[in-house]
């Protein structure tokens, strides 16, 4: 359900305040002794912690990996469907919330910027990559080109820099 639906923040909160309590709650009238902060009991379990779940982060990530799916897998019948109804002229990565979406991709759109940011091309032939507004680059901290178009226009695809004869 979480990799479908974006569960409420208050829901997130609620669950975690019942987890807390189990752990730190009361026994007989007595409040339990608190080992841990919270914040230790969620860091990872190969630092030596217990590795809880931020629910929050772990359901956008779990919809963000819904998101790379669209993105990636053209022939699903889920992209297909979903394509036709709410982005037929674009992609995931750019596509705008439509006019009565349903809760699922109103959840599935809600992780696009998670997709977003962590979503580089890999070149290839260079034909649908735009050298100034796609992450295509492997060094910089943006992946993007950094200076200001110069001397070639706006919408130049990355092909236009490659040699064909050799692929430099």
């Amino acid at each position: 359900m979480m990799s479908v639906f974006k569960l409420p923040d208050s829901l997130c909160d609620e669950l975690t305040r019942m987890i807390q309590r189990f752990w730190w709650g009361q026994k007989e009238g007595k409040n339990k002794m608190a080992w841990l902060s919270w914040e230790k009991m969620c860091a990872l379990k190969d630092k030596g912690w217990l590795g809880f779940r931020d629910l929050k982060a772990f359901n956008l990530a779990l919809l963000a990996k819904q998101g790379w799916r669209l993105q990636m897998n053209f022939h699903s019948l889920v992209h297909r469907v979903l394509k036709a109804r709410y982005f037929p002229e674009t992609d995931f990565l750019h596509v705008e919330l439509a006019i009565k979406p349903s809760f699922a991709w109103q959840s599935i759109l809600a992780a696009q910027p998670v997709v977003n940011s962590g979503y580089r091309w890999q070149v290839g032939d260079g034909k649908s990559i735009d050298i100034w507004t796609d992450n295509w680059l492997s060094r910089p901290s943006t992946f993007q080109v950094l200076t200001p178009p110069a001397q070639l226009p706006a919408n130049t695809r990355v092909e236009s820099l490659i040699d064909q004869e050799n692929g430099d």
